[in-house]
């Protein structure tokens, strides 16, 4: 308890011979680290909803600013995470379409039924 305050104490690594093993593993001779692999995927889609509706607050706040420099503010901020938000969407559109048309598969199209005319 006397060595609680002192930052100069460390805790030696050889505490913790699984940790120092598994630290030796993360490390290339070269001294970068590897990256760890991705549980799951990135969903565009839903990165694109956070932004826009990032986008739609910073509007609301734009309009409740007390000071008109305050609302440009909020309104540029606004703007661009809107921006972003739409590129997001449309990047996801496109990504997907080119998933498809690469795996071969056809677009479905909704056959909707037209009253004949005489």
């Amino acid at each position: 308890m006397e060595n609680f305050l002192q930052s100069d104490v460390a805790a030696p690594d050889r505490a913790n011979p699984a940790r120092l093993a598994r630290t030796r593993r993360a490390q290339r001779p070269g001294g970068a680290r590897q990256e760890l692999a991705a549980g799951e995927p990135i969903d565009i889609y839903h990165w694109a909803a956070v932004a826009l509706v990032t986008a739609l607050m910073c509007a609301v706040l734009g309009y409740a600013a007390g000071t008109a420099a305050l609302a440009r503010a909020a309104n540029v901020t606004s703007f661009v995470f809107g921006a972003m938000g739409g590129a997001l969407t449309a990047s996801g559109v496109v990504r997907s379409l080119r998933a498809r048309i690469a795996a071969g598969e056809r677009l479905p199209v909704q056959r909707v039924p037209v009253a004949d005319t005489r």
